[in-house]
């Protein structure tokens, strides 16, 4: 744990930025005192609820004798400026995903704080939720054996109520970049880098938006992916992933969210309400971040993890766009 909490600023008071702030309340090791967003009147409300005190913008906020750790939870577009002032100014920095719209931001940003020494945590959240990290740990395990086909679903109500900036594609990557990224930032930690990429997408603009992509490996499975900004029952998360030793079943609105099968027919239920949890996964990544800064170790997801997994959503994009399949490579 660690000994001193690092003071925390927030740039955003959006889902992100509201969900991040309230995630250092109680929190041993972080202490927020400062937020931001593009008006003071945005930012009053929610610096009132917590306690905090309001910057008039991000370099006042990054610039603040009062800030350690700040927070970039602006919209994407906007994250390349807002990280580059907080390494400039000397802080670590957490950015919720994506990394940023372009490779070309996203190496920009790791460069700039490469140079000023500081540490560089990416957003991708669903590394901590609790049915993905217990898939991760039998899959190492060889539970389910050598793994043969992945199927991952997401999908949340239509957009219609957001931002104009989070409706344009140019600006926000759409549903892909929202999205389907935490799948495919996902499947890039169960079973590494993909060879090729063959994706479709609806994408008229708008509220809506619907994608498919296929991820083939040279000598893993096969994975199939879904997300959707179609979904009339609410926010849906899903996978099932298929080995020749058995199976695992994620469903979020199911009585049972997460089952193992195995091929003697004994199917053994690990239920995971979230009502149990002692706290989110976000309060778990602000945590995590703290602890890992305190003794001095990297994030567990860095700035050129989330220039990765940014890279295969761009890949998917261009394969949607191209109607072709893409081969994929690493970018640095």
């Amino acid at each position: 744990m660690p000994s001193v909490a690092l003071r925390v600023g927030v740039i955003g008071t959006g889902f992100a930025g509201s969900t991040h702030a309230r995630a250092c309340v109680g929190l041993p090791g972080a202490r927020l005192t400062t937020i931001t967003a593009a008006t003071g009147a945005e930012a009053q409300p929610l610096a009132t609820e917590l306690g905090a005190r309001v910057a008039p913008d991000a370099a006042a906020l990054c610039a603040s004798e009062e800030v350690d750790l700040v927070v970039v939870a602006s919209p994407t577009y906007l994250h390349r400026e807002h990280v580059i002032l907080a390494a400039e100014a000397g802080k670590q920095v957490f950015c919720e995903k994506p990394i940023a719209r372009t490779l070309d931001d996203a190496r920009a940003m790791v460069q700039a704080c490469a140079s000023a020494n500081v540490r560089l945590a990416i957003g991708h959240v669903v590394r901590f939720f609790p049915e993905y990290r217990r898939a991760k740990e039998l899959l190492d395990d060889g539970v389910l054996g050598r793994a043969a086909i992945a199927t991952l679903t997401r999908g949340t109500l239509p957009v219609g109520a957001a931002r104009a900036w989070y409706l344009d594609p140019t600006k926000s990557g759409g549903v892909v970049l929202d999205l389907m990224l935490h799948d495919l930032d996902v499947v890039r930690w169960w079973f590494g880098e993909p060879a090729r990429v063959y994706a479709k997408r609806l994408a008229r603009g708008g509220a809506l938006d619907y994608a498919l992509a296929t991820l083939r490996y040279d000598d893993r499975p096969i994975v199939q992916l879904e997300a959707s900004w179609a979904e009339h029952g609410g926010f849906r998360t899903a996978f099932e992933v298929r080995g020749d030793h058995g199976m695992l079943v994620h469903d979020s609105p199911a009585v049972a969210p997460f089952i193992v099968q195995s091929p003697g027919g004994d199917a053994r239920a690990a239920v995971i309400p979230a009502s149990t949890l002692r706290e989110t996964p976000y309060r778990r990544q602000l945590r995590d971040l703290t602890e890992r800064l305190a003794a001095g170790e990297p994030p567990l997801v860095d700035g050129r993890e989330g220039l990765r997994s940014l890279g295969l959503g761009l890949a998917v994009i261009e394969s949607a766009e191209r109607g072709a399949v893409v081969r994929w490579s690493v970018p640095s």
